[in-house]
């Protein structure tokens, strides 16, 4: 399997698609979920693309109904929530910054 080349156009259209403004992007942790979304897209082995394609079930008592999400979705919405409360912690990190200086 031959993984397609994650490029920087591919990153800033992930973040463009996240609206993670222009001054928060070289932040590591905004790339490295960034990359992480890109990852979900363009699997390196057979078996990263099996594991994006199996699901995994949910339960949270024995008692009660189990569901099933898929581990792309999963992901998906883990790194986009972790990208979305860093880009929450930049921007008020910089307000706070403003604020102190005006």
């Amino acid at each position: 399997m031959n993984a397609t080349p994650i490029t920087a156009e591919t990153i800033t259209l992930i973040l463009d698609e996240q609206g993670v403004p222009a001054e928060l992007r070289t932040d590591p942790e905004v790339q490295a979920a960034a990359y992480g979304l890109a990852f979900l897209n363009s699997p390196a082995t057979p078996a990263e693309g099996r594991f994006y394609s199996a699901s995994t079930v949910f339960y949270d008592e024995e008692n009660e109904s189990r569901y099933e999400v898929s581990n792309r979705d999963l992901l998906e919405e883990q790194l986009t929530a972790r990208l979305s409360v860093r880009n929450a912690e930049l921007a008020q990190s910089d307000d706070g910054i403003n604020h102190q200086a005006g």
